[in-house]
C-alpha cells in the first residue's frame, strides 16, 4: 500500500466538498502526511456571469471581497478541523483561475503532491454537460493518484442532492 506524504485536497462550501475534507484529513492522519487544503475561485466561470437584482451583470469588486472573506473563513474552519482531529501539517490555500487545471497539474506540481482528494460533484447533469465537473477533470488529467470521494467515514453512500449544492 502506498503510503502518501503530500495530500491535496479541493473545498468549497458543498455537502461533496465536507465528505472529501473529512476523508483527506483520515488518510493523512493515518498516513502521518502533509494536507494542503485548497479553495479556488473559478474565474472562468465567476467573472461577468453573477446574478444582481438588475438581473445578470458582472461580479463587484465588493462582491468578490465577500466571497473571498467567506472562503477564506471555510478554509480556517477546515484547516481547525484537521488540526484538532490531529494532522500536524495543514496549509490552506486559496486561489483563482481554472479550478480544473489548478486542482489536476498546477497545484500537484507546486506542492508535491502525490494525492489529491476531491468530492463527487455538486453539478447538476445539465451543468456537468456545459461546464463538466472538476471531479472527472481531475480524474482524467491528474499525473498522481486520485480519490473521488462518494461516500462518508464508515463508507456509507451520502444521498447527494439532485441540484448545484454550493453555498457560494
Amino acid at each position: 500500500m502506498t503510503n502518501y506524504q503530500k495530500i491535496l485536497v479541493g473545498v468549497d462550501t458543498s455537502p461533496q466538498s465536507q465528505l472529501a475534507l473529512n476523508k483527506a484529513i483520515a488518510i493523512a492522519r493515518q498516513n502521518q502526511a502533509a494536507l494542503d487544503i485548497v479553495t479556488i475561485i473559478n474565474t472562468e466561470k465567476f467573472i461577468g456571469i453573477t446574478q444582481g437584482p438588475m438581473g445578470f451583470g458582472a461580479a463587484t469588486p465588493q462582491l468578490l471581497n465577500d466571497l473571498t472573506t467567506e472562503l477564506k473563513a471555510n478554509l480556517a474552519k477546515a484547516r481547525q478541523t484537521a488540526v484538532d482531529a490531529g494532522v500536524s501539517d495543514v496549509q490552506v490555500h486559496l486561489h483563482s483561475g481554472n479550478s480544473k487545471l489548478l486542482l489536476a497539474t498546477e497545484l500537484p506540481a507546486l506542492y508535491g503532491t502525490d494525492l489529491i482528494i476531491v468530492g463527487a460533484t455538486g453539478l447538476n447533469a445539465v451543468a456537468r454537460i456545459l461546464i463538466g465537473s472538476n471531479a472527472a477533470y481531475v480524474m482524467r488529467k491528474a499525473t498522481c493518484d486520485t480519490l473521488i470521494v462518494r461516500t462518508d467515514l464508515a463508507q456509507q453512500t451520502v444521498d447527494q442532492p439532485k441540484r448545484s449544492t454550493r453555498k457560494v
